[in-house]
């Protein structure tokens, strides 16, 4: 069976497709520099600033299994809107931020706004395409969402190349804009909401709770987490301390997006027919292999960590492309349509968990040892190996290998 392509998908699919090109222009300007912004701008201590930062995804922790609740109550799509308006609210009081209350005052808004944004996206794209579509669908928006990621961190790096505040606000001005052209596609898509079933037949979080597989495969999310957040969460201000002008930061922000883009199909054409856990065991030593690397940088010159980060990137990129064609379809496929937005909403916890960890451990630890940094992401990736291939003997028969 071939690969679908661009055009084979509706065009209001294609539209939401663009438009999450362009949201993510904005949202990774934004993510690869507002650790940046809060120390060096706006002078707030390191740790203190890793900890706004990280107040984002702590955020979402709290309230993402009430957004995926949300999103099935009252649809996908809707919530989804909803998650757009409060991020652009929140992308406006960026600019304003002058203490350390502010910062995670503002974090926590855009952590309520992507709370709502990330599952309900990931419910919708399940409930209004095919089963046999989801993965190209997953690999599409993987694929999509790093175009953006790219295009956004480079042009962050020239924004903000002179520092100042306001170079930053013109940075803040671009995600609001992106945001709106987003919740501007949305309309013309279904809205992604299932019937209920009667009231003595409802499916709640208890039964997500009782999928005993699916909370494994969340326990084994947390390396991937832990690996993402520090090798793009955190790599930007890492290299700014090792004294990387902002403009390569932003390009070498952009490798591993673009390492995505570049290999998520022919990754999803692999991947098919493989056992899935055995794929995600190959994704997490792609990012053992780039922490590696990014513990040596702390002891090279500038010219030698600049290639050395540069080439992690791109090894992270190889193993979010095997994310995007192998992890997202199968919570898909693991949930009941009426459960659907809580499945993707205790995945999207414990994954900004991890996130906000690894900006909130990092600045603390960077300020003892640079090189002590990359050891978290090193051996949760090294446990990332072990688990997947340890739920490879668990996983159901129905959804062990990719379709």
């Amino acid at each position: 069976m071939s690969t679908p392509g661009f055009r084979s998908f509706s065009p209001a699919l294609q539209r939401f497709f663009i438009a999450t090109v362009v949201n993510m222009i904005g949202s990774a300007a934004l993510f690869a520099f507002v650790l940046v912004y809060f120390h060096e701008v706006r002078g707030i201590p390191m740790a203190q600033a890793g900890f706004a930062v990280g107040a984002m995804s702590f955020t979402m922790v709290l309230a993402t299994p009430l957004a995926g609740s949300l999103s099935d109550r009252f649809g996908a799509r809707r919530m989804l809107a909803v998650g757009c308006l409060v991020s652009i609210v929140a992308g406006g009081a960026y600019g304003f931020v002058d203490s350390f209350a502010a910062a995670v005052s503002v974090s926590v808004l855009i952590g309520i706004g992507n709370a709502l944004w990330f599952p309900s996206q990931a419910a919708l794209l399940t409930l209004i395409v095919p089963t046999e579509q989801r993965p190209a669908v997953s690999a599409f928006q993987r694929a999509a969402m790093n175009l953006g990621a790219a295009l956004g961190a480079a042009l962050g790096g020239v924004l903000v190349r002179a520092n100042t505040l306001t170079s930053f606000r013109w940075l803040f001005a671009v995600n609001i804009a992106t945001y709106v052209v987003f919740l501007a596609v949305l309309p013309g898509l279904p809205h992604g909401r299932v019937e209920q079933r009667l009231h003595h037949e409802r499916l709640h979080f208890g039964d997500v709770l009782r999928d005993r597989f699916f909370l494994s495969l969340l326990a084994t999310d947390v390396a991937i987490a832990l690996g993402f957040g520090f090798l793009w969460g955190f790599m930007p201000a890492y290299a700014s301390e090792l004294g990387i002008s902002k403009i390569t930061i932003g390009i070498l922000f952009a490798f591993g997006a673009a390492s995505v883009v570049l290999t998520q199909i022919p990754t999803l054409r692999w991947v098919r027919g493989r056992p899935r856990m055995r794929s995600l065991a190959i994704m997490n030593a792609w990012f053992f292999a780039a922490s590696v690397l990014m513990v040596m940088t702390a002891h090279t010159s500038i010219a030698v960590a600049i290639v050395a980060i540069g080439v992690a990137q791109v090894l992270g990129g190889f193993g979010e492309a095997v994310l995007g064609a192998v992890r997202q379809p199968l919570t898909s496929d693991l949930a009941p349509p009426e459960l659907v937005g809580r499945y993707f909403g205790l995945a999207t916890m414990v994954f900004q968990v991890c996130i906000g960890l690894a900006v909130t451990i990092g600045g603390l630890v960077m300020q003892h040892s640079l090189t002590a940094v990359w050891l978290v992401p090193l051996a949760a990736s090294a446990g990332g190996v072990l688990g997947s291939l340890a739920l490879s003997r668990r996983i159901p028969a129905q959804v062990a290998i990719s379709a």
